[in-house]
């Protein structure tokens, strides 16, 4: 429509101007009406220059007005948006804060259940080794029980082995030695076996040896040598030491054992409180998280909420000084043209102007010069009929 309205005036112009053109082409035969048309037309072309001057000024003006309220709308628009780009930035570092916090409390939450598995698998393990330790211990005790019987059984047999020898020996009998020696090796298990062999050997030539004397009796009655017997008193005896050594050793070994099981038991035991108090920690700790997490989410999301609500005043401001700088840049445009047409129409007018001055120029001096030549006429006529001063005078 602007355009439009500022062209009504333009073709009133070009109408005034057409008008007083042909009224001084209708006044052609009279000098007067051609200087007064002349006058008309000088008015005329002084109405139409004020008037275009008057467009031109108004549009300048306008132009003016449109620029420095660009300027005002484009720094209020950048600020604008500058406004709200910091604070979309904040408010994304704010919403990436509260993923993050989300995520580290359900890693918190996923290691404190691992840490929880773990604690229960270590109890679970520890119990099982109490009981296999406690399964091996009455195991290990009845054998170290029938072992010391063994040992004990054994030493009474070579007590009564080496009674029964000296006994044999004292009296010259030593022909029952070999059932000694089948008493004594019940127990063979006890001792080494380079042991159980001598003994054995021992035996068998002691009863030799008793044979022999048993044959020449009648002839000599000095006693049998008593060599051998000696030998197994002494190898007795020797056995005897190594069996009481060895229970010792069993009883060390099951004392140190005992205390081992003992030991591991009350090791475990604090184990145990420590691990169930940790346990009970944890627990309480993941409760903690649990209500932590459901707080972290409804931050998360309102944290976005406002990142979106951000996001969005973003794009309208930005939308917005969009338009403004679309609708200056059109209204600049249209000025421009404007300006331009009327630039164009002040060109044509001064030349429609110049044109017409110099026609009524034309006319104007044709006049005058046709008034000159009527004057002389008549000022000739006028000679010819009043007779001459100098013919009366005489």
């Amino acid at each position: 429509m602007l355009p439009e309205l500022k062209m009504k005036p333009l073709l009133l112009i070009l109408a005034l101007v057409g008008l007083s053109i042909a009224t001084s082409v209708d006044l052609q035969s009279d000098l007067g009406a051609l200087l007064a048309s002349k006058a008309r037309a000088s008015d005329a072309i002084d109405a139409v220059l004020g008037l275009l001057g008057d467009l031109k000024r108004s549009s300048l003006h306008e132009q003016q007005t449109l620029e420095q309220r660009n300027r005002t709308q484009e720094g209020e628009g950048t600020r604008t948006v500058a406004q709200y780009s910091d604070m979309l930035n904040k408010n994304e570092k704010q919403y990436q804060d509260a993923i993050n916090h989300r995520e580290y409390i359900e890693k918190e939450m996923q290691d404190t259940e691992n840490h929880i598995t773990w604690i229960e698998t270590r109890l679970e393990e520890i119990q099982r080794k109490l009981d296999e330790l406690a399964v091996q211990r009455c195991q290990a005790n009845s054998l170290f029980v029938q072992a010391l019987k063994e040992h004990s059984d054994a030493l009474k047999s070579l007590k009564f082995v080496a009674n029964e020898l000296k006994r044999l020996q004292g009296s010259g009998e030593l022909t029952e030695i070999k059932s000694l020696t089948q008493k004594f090796l019940r127990y063979e298990n006890l001792f080494e076996k380079e042991v159980v062999t001598k003994f054995i050997s021992l035996g068998k030539g002691e009863e030799g040896a008793a044979s022999a004397a048993e044959g020449e009796k009648a002839e000599a009655s000095k006693p049998a040598p008593s060599g051998a017997a000696g030998q197994i008193l002494q190898m007795l005896s020797n056995l005897e030491q190594s069996l009481r050594s060895s229970m010792r050793s069993l009883e060390e070994h099951e004392i140190q054992a005992a205390y081992d099981y003992a030991e591991f038991k009350s090791q475990s035991e604090i184990e145990n409180t420590t691990l169930r108090e940790d346990m009970e920690r944890k627990h309480k700790y993941l409760a903690k998280l649990e209500v932590d997490i459901e707080v972290a989410r409804e931050y998360e999301d309102k944290c976005r909420g406002i990142r979106d609500d951000s996001s969005r005043a973003l794009d309208a401001a930005q939308a917005d000084l969009d338009a403004r700088r679309a609708f200056y840049a059109q209204e600049a445009t249209r000025i421009r043209e404007e300006q331009a047409t009327l630039d164009e129409i002040i060109n044509i007018f001064h030349a429609k102007v110049a044109s017409m001055q110099v026609q009524l120029r034309d006319r104007v001096d044709s006049g005058k010069k046709g008034s000159v030549l009527l004057e002389e006429s008549s000022n000739e006529e006028a000679s010819t009929d009043d007779p001459p001063e100098d013919q009366d005078d005489s």
